[in-house]
């Protein structure tokens, strides 16, 4: 019982639960008690990698580019400086750092602030590595057991050699050791020359189905740097990304990156670790490679700022993604996500790795629940569709209906594709909901049953269902 006094209490997920194990400190391991409390962030989750600079400007600017969590390390002075200019959620992060902080330096910083919200670990471990973060989940769960602990996953094309097992007894590995109550996976999937990672609805597709398993919510880790693999993100990169992460059962999103790492890194390690070559270039000097600037010269493009830490060309989109976002956010968190079907696109010879194709009426006479088509008015246009279903807590049908067209360079507006929805009979009424008010507006059904959109290029549609 020790110390218990000083400990804060945040009623509100599950509190009961949360003051027997708050009272149970030392006689319990939290990785052996069974169900731990859920946990949900509201409003919708956006945070980045390589957080604002903690000044009236910084902070304003993330905020108006829709960011509602940061991180700081646990220093006084550090966050004094973020109160002063912020009045949103933190998270408290011990990565880059050279002062040696630990996790237990972390647990109790400022825990009396009711918007902490948790701990930032990690990045990246293998399947051993996984293992020294389990008595840290324990260690701070026991003590602050209704904030999150979030440690960051490998994408598959990570080498088995390099995780250490394949991808998937990876993350069954890291769900059922750490059992974390939020998940991310950083798979980039915007390569140069307009080509696209292969692997990516496979990763996000085995993260989905066991995260639900582990009734675990997911943060969708959205690309907007570019670097010598990554191209510069279209703003249909950027929609497509995104709405693929919301259809995919994301509750949250985590940027890669808000600052350029040039000034972000150097601010956070409070020196010059990495120095600006030309424009949006840097050389990493932390891994040895002052002396080969041939091997050790990355190109860094855009974040959502520039290297000169103002807004980049991508502010203005990435604001209006995350409004957008937040809005279906509030309905999408309370949804669970039951399966996902992606249709192929003009003179697509095969579905994406890793993902069901949407099963037509002319295979076998298999019919998809609801859905009997899903096509573009012009469909040598089309790169294809993802239909995910979900349901709310009184079992009533969504769809949402991504849009895969998106490309270097290519503006939301300009991969617009008219797309014509047609449902089985047992659908009576559809109600779309609106990512601008959030509510919902009745479609209209024509004859044939079928409900026309318009998709702008990574954009969706959220539908609810009424059926017989």
């Amino acid at each position: 019982m020790k110390g218990i006094a000083m400990q804060k209490i945040k009623f509100g997920v599950n509190s009961l639960l949360a003051v027997v194990m708050l009272l149970t400190v030392g006689m319990v391991n939290v990785g052996d008690c069974g169900e731990l409390p859920e946990i949900t962030l509201e409003p919708f989750p956006i945070l980045s990698w390589i957080p604002p600079e903690l000044t009236a400007e910084g902070l304003g600017l993330y905020k108006d580019a829709g960011f509602n969590i940061l991180y700081i390390y646990p220093e006084e002075d550090v966050y004094r400086k973020m109160k002063k200019n912020w009045d949103g959620k933190w998270m408290v992060f011990k990565e880059w750092n050279e002062k040696g902080y630990d996790y237990k330096t972390l647990c109790d910083f400022h825990a009396d602030d009711p918007q902490r919200i948790g701990f930032m670990l990690g990045d990246e471990p293998t399947v051993a590595e996984i293992d020294e973060y389990v008595e840290q989940y324990d260690y701070l769960r026991s003590r602050h057991p209704d904030d999150i602990c979030l440690v960051n996953m490998f994408p598959s094309y990570a080498s088995e050699t390099r995780l250490g097992s394949t991808f998937r007894q990876y993350v069954e590995t890291y769900f059922a050791k750490l059992r974390p109550r939020y998940s991310s996976l950083d798979h980039y999937p915007c390569y140069w020359h307009d080509y696209d990672s292969p692997s990516f609805y496979h990763d996000l597709e085995i993260s989905r189905e066991v995260s639900s398993r582990y009734n675990c919510k997911q943060f969708g880790f959205v690309q907007v740097y570019s670097s010598r693999k990554d191209r510069d993100v279209s703003s249909s990169d950027l929609a497509w990304q995104i709405n693929t992460f919301l259809a995919y059962n994301c509750k949250g999103l985590w940027y890669f990156y808000f600052r350029n790492p040039v000034p972000g890194i150097n601010d956070l390690v409070g020196r010059d670790s990495m120095k600006r070559l030309k424009q949006d270039e840097c050389i990493d000097f932390r891994k040895g490679r002052r002396t080969a600037k041939r091997q050790g010269i990355y190109r860094f493009g855009r974040g959502v700022l520039d290297a000169d830490d103002q807004k980049s060309d991508l502010f203005d989109d990435v604001s209006q993604i995350n409004k957008e976002a937040s809005v279906w956010g509030e309905t999408l968190i309370g949804l669970k996500c039951l399966k996902i079907r992606h249709f192929r696109g003009f003179d697509d010879g095969y579905a994406p790795v890793g993902t069901a194709e949407f099963a037509r009426l002319d295979w076998d006479g298999a019919v998809e629940q609801y859905v009997e088509d899903i096509k573009a008015a012009e469909e040598y246009l089309s790169m294809g569709y993802i239909l995910s279903y979900f349901e709310d807590g009184q079992k009533r049908p969504y769809l949402m209906i991504v849009n895969k067209r998106h490309g270097e360079w290519m503006r939301r507006e300009d991969g617009t594709l008219a797309t014509v929805v047609s449902f089985t009979k047992d659908v009576k009424n559809v109600f779309s909901v609106s990512n601008v008010t959030g509510k919902e507006e009745r479609g209209a059904l024509d004859k044939a049953n079928s409900f026309e959109v318009e998709l702008s290029g990574g954009g969706a549609v959220l539908l609810r269902l009424e059926v017989e």
